[in-house]
């Protein structure tokens, strides 16, 4: 093997390296549906007792809704909603998107916070499968936790 084509080996094998690399570290920075619905569980969870109700969650959301709302207007833009989230984070923005889409009842491209009480409560009620007024953590991982999306 002449003096070139080593070079040229050490630098190919150089290269896969680096794009196996940069490919790990990408897919390591996706989150899945599972780990984000685990996530949101645990926030709307803060009392720590492995399940939340309607009212934890309507409570998480609404303080979350105000700090939200830069223009406070009474109403979230998509803008608002996904705002913080960094660009290349396409899996997050499209999580978010989703969700923003779900709390918009009427489809005019904001969510008021009377629309996301009204979310709270459709998921609160397809997720409290034995409709004891708690949601569990099985519960809702099984209806939010899919990697479908």
């Amino acid at each position: 093997m002449t003096f070139i084509s080593r070079r040229l080996a050490i630098l190919a094998t150089g290269l896969v390296a680096g794009a196996t690399l940069l490919a790990a570290t990408a897919q390591a920075e996706e989150i899945s549906n599972t780990q984000s619905a685990l996530a949101y569980f645990n926030r709307l969870d803060q009392q720590k007792r492995g399940s939340f109700t309607l009212a934890d969650m309507q409570r998480v959301e609404s303080k979350d809704f105000k700090r939200t709302d830069e223009n406070h207007d009474g109403k979230l833009s998509l803008e608002e909603y996904v705002y913080g989230i960094p660009q290349d984070r396409e899996d997050v923005i499209k999580r978010y998107t989703r969700r923003f889409q779900l709390s918009d009842e009427n489809q005019d491209g904001f969510v008021s916070l009377d629309e996301y009480m009204v979310f709270c409560v459709r998921v609160v009620n397809l997720a409290d499968t034995n409709k004891d007024g708690m949601v569990t953590k099985d519960e809702f991982m099984a209806v939010a936790g899919g990697d479908n999306e």
